[in-house]
């Protein structure tokens, strides 16, 4: 399909589903909605009692709920659900004895046995609407990576096309309905307001209340937008258990898989010459790490050409969903750096010797004056961007990006600027080279691997031959802390062992 048709087609798709909406199937699913109720009542007992004894409890039985919501395919092709739900009932009989509510436990355990036992009944309304529609006519979009492998495990003996939203509109495929597997609320507004097919269904279990469609951002403020109606459809028995708990649990965020951060322990103080301010990062694999104020991290994108998918993301657009190369045991960066050395011979010790020369007095400055008062005084020496001055003291950022702020950077710490300058840049070249041939081996590694079971599972180990870049891990970030600790330099990149993520794959 040409440019030219693919752009006349989602005109086309537009004014259609701008002009019928959209349809919201719900269907009842009486022991889905007994579990959903149970978890309902479980969230008001973490507010009353606080985290720490349920934690594990709710994640499960949210993850489990989510999974209910996002992969409906029947039970023998839904182990994960099974799984999932054996979980609750573990964790509930470990509470046994430990919490008042003994028959909120018994209840979360029975109705969770339920679910694992009985055909999610919105998986067979979407196959019927498929098989309906012609199996060369339809697409059913998945809510996450995971869900479409799953998804895909049942549907594709029947011949239908399972993709991501993302997918959906890379690709573009000639289909003229979308069903797409859950909420409205859990897609982008693009999937209904710059649609690629004519006919948009969502189904979802009739349990789950939030049936708004999505809007464009910009709808609210442009003259004459078009908003998308919904036409509400329910199908079977969508009666629910009265529940009396307060009004505010009706939010349905609290209800979705999301990490427990808890609170922030570092002090209120600037980080030391040793330290750095950073955000815990959730990963799969149940692993987590540091991340930094650094420019940049390497970083992997499935869904682009094989030889392009290697790639750096600049550390503020890292989100869930990224994919992240590291290093198992220890950061990239510092083996980057002595390999950078290296390739500099004889001049590599006195490079490094100027490296750490500045380095230690903007250190020594920073420890004096304090953070605050370093990047007041670097700006009024015409360091633009003064506010990395932190970051500069890592040894294994080479030097500032630009020139000009690299130069009035030694001006203000009493450092000649030659020959300090030239080493730091010959330095710097030296490590581009070293990540490129790095970068060139990852691809090769990525080309050669089973990216299904990275999309599937998460993560996937890669194997690179180079001496001190063994050990790559390709990881999706699961969840990204709201706020920063002040952790150990060393610490920083360097992936370590942690289940805080484990509801959230």
């Amino acid at each position: 399909m040409s440019r030219i048709d693919s752009l006349n087609q989602r005109y086309a798709a537009s004014a259609a589903v701008a002009r019928a909406g959209v349809q919201i199937t719900a269907v009842g699913d009486p022991s889905g909605a007994r579990f959903n109720a149970a978890v309902r009542r479980l969230v008001v007992a973490l507010r009353d009692d606080g985290p720490g004894l349920w934690d594990d409890l709710i994640g499960a039985s949210k993850a489990l709920r989510w999974r209910l919501i996002t992969q409906p395919q029947p039970i023998e092709f839904n182990p994960g659900l099974v799984q999932l739900a054996g979980e609750v009932g573990r964790q509930a009989r470990r509470l046994r004895g430990a919490v008042a509510d003994q028959p909120l436990l018994d209840e979360l355990a029975a109705s969770a046995l339920a679910v694992a036992e009985t055909d999610p009944l919105v998986g067979a309304v979407l196959l019927r609407d498929c098989l309906e529609a012609g199996i060369c006519e339809c697409v059913v979009i998945a809510a996450s990576k995971p869900a479409q492998a799953s998804l895909e495990l049942w549907l594709k003996d029947h011949g239908i096309l399972v993709l991501t939203a993302g997918e959906l509109e890379r690709d573009q495929p000639e289909r003229d309905q979308a069903y797409v597997v859950g909420p409205p609320r859990f897609y982008r507004s693009s999937l209904v307001t710059a649609p690629v097919t004519s006919g948009i269904s969502f189904l979802l279990p009739a349990w789950f209340g939030d049936r708004s469609v999505p809007r464009s951002a910009i709808a609210a403020y442009a003259e004459g937008a078009i908003r998308v109606e919904a036409k509400l459809f329910a199908e079977g028995d969508t009666s629910e258990p009265v529940l009396d708990i307060p009004e505010e649990a009706e939010d349905e965020d609290v209800y979705l898989p999301q990490p427990l951060w808890g609170t922030r322990s570092s002090d209120d103080r600037e980080p030391s010459s040793e330290e750095v301010e950073a955000r815990k990062v959730l990963l799969s694999g149940n692993l987590a790490m540091w991340l930094d104020d650094g420019e940049r991290i390497r970083s992997l994108d499935p869904e682009q050409p094989v030889g392009e998918r290697v790639t750096y993301t600049e550390v503020a657009a890292v989100r869930a969903g990224t994919y992240l190369l590291l290093r198992q045991g220890a950061t990239e960066r510092g083996a980057l750096y002595h390999a950078a050395l290296a390739k500099l011979g004889q001049r590599g010790g006195t490079v490094d010797a100027a490296q750490l020369s500045w380095k230690r007095g903007l250190s020594d400055r920073l420890e004096l004056l304090g953070y605050r008062r370093v990047v007041k005084e670097l700006r009024a020496a015409g360091v633009k961007t003064a506010d990395r001055a932190r970051a500069w003291t890592n040894p294994s950022l080479i030097r500032p990006n630009s020139d000009h702020d690299f130069e009035a950077l030694l001006q203000w710490l009493d450092i000649p600027i030659q020959p300090t300058f030239g080493y730091a840049t010959l330095l710097r070249k030296m490590l581009y080279q070293v990540s490129a041939e790095i970068g060139k081996q990852l691809e090769a590694a990525v080309s050669a691997a089973d990216l299904t079971e990275l999309e599937t599972t998460g993560h996937l180990s890669l194997d690179v031959k180079t001496a001190g870049f063994r050990g790559i891990l390709a990881t999706r970030v699961l969840g990204i802390a709201p706020y920063s600790e002040i952790v150990s330099r060393h610490d920083a990149r360097v992936p370590f062992e942690d289940r805080s993520g484990q509801w959230l794959e």
